[in-house]
């Protein structure tokens, strides 16, 4: 019997039994989540020397077998020069079947998150009413509410700064230091992002001059650390005509200097609102009044 990853047992009894399929009946189909089988170059060797360990899973198309789970080893297995490879095949819809290949994916930690995206894309398409809410889309793979909207809104967020400034920027699921100083951002990065596209201030600004500045914003945060990041990006929520690379001085200074300040309640209320409106945190707007007022009244 094929091995199955805990998120896959409830599939375990309708996929069945594994059978010996020739290589080349096999073709990686529109349900298999992964775009690209990457590098399987130790994977190769792998397989030449001890063969494919685990089925791989497809279903019968025209006297041919669609690859839903298993592009990697399929790969693999055609440079190893393989003939045949074990399969558990039966028939799955689409909406079947790119859940499987979904589940699979995530739970190897195989898959990058515009890879996601587009997989959570066409299982709202197959089915919206069943996957139209990102709490059923959890339920169906296995994962948080958080994890969902997480990927939606670091995808969306990444192609719309792609697409308006035509910028090579992206998002991955772990990528390298070198990776993210040439711009390729960690999910939790492009979170931030969504969050300042949303929010009201950098909506009012011209469209060119906005899609400059987002540009910008995610270039300059990509190789920070977290909390950095997520400070820059309130602080330029507050004031997104400011150029990004003062901001980031600022906030580089704000982390070696940190000030404990007692607040009358009034005051504290009046800052809280101003956070919750302009869709930023607290901080950032205690800095900015500061800082405006330091050089109204010409100290900075």
């Amino acid at each position: 019997m094929a091995k199955f990853t805990s998120a896959q047992q409830g599939w375990k009894e309708q996929l069945g039994t594994v059978m010996s399929v020739e290589v080349t009946k096999l073709f990686v189909g529109k349900t298999n989540v992964r775009k690209s089988p990457g590098d399987v170059g130790d994977l190769v060797d792998s397989v030449r020397e001890k063969g494919i360990l685990e089925p791989v899973i497809a279903r019968p198309v025209g006297g041919r077998f669609e690859l839903v789970v298993g592009s990697r080893r399929f790969e693999a297995a055609k440079i190893a020069g393989i003939k045949k490879i074990p399969a558990v095949v039966r028939p799955m819809t689409d909406e079947e079947a790119i859940i499987v290949s979904l589940v699979e994916n995530i739970q190897r930690r195989d898959i990058e998150p515009e890879e996601e995206y587009d997989a959570i894309a066409a299982l709202r398409k197959a089915n919206p009413k069943a996957y139209g809410t990102s709490e059923q889309l959890a339920k169906a793979i296995g994962k948080s509410r958080r994890y969902v909207e997480d990927r939606i809104n670091a995808v969306e967020a990444v192609r719309n700064i792609r697409r308006e400034s035509r910028s090579e920027i992206t998002v991955k699921q772990a990528p390298l230091p070198r990776e993210r100083r040439e711009g390729v951002l960690p999910v939790k990065h492009a979170t931030f992002l969504h969050r300042a596209e949303e929010a009201p201030t950098v909506q009012e600004l011209p469209k060119r001059e906005r899609a400059a500045q987002m540009k910008e914003l995610a270039e300059t945060i990509a190789p920070m650390r977290r909390p950095e990041a997520e400070s820059v990006v309130s602080h330029f929520v507050m004031a997104p005509q400011r150029p990004v690379e003062d901001i980031k001085r600022e906030v580089s200074y704000l982390h070696a200097v940190k000030l404990e300040v007692l607040l009358d309640p009034r005051v504290a209320e009046g800052l809280r609102r101003a956070a919750e409106e302009r869709n930023t945190t607290m901080e950032a707007v205690a800095t900015l009044a500061i800082h405006s007022w330091l050089r109204l009244q010409r100290y900075a």
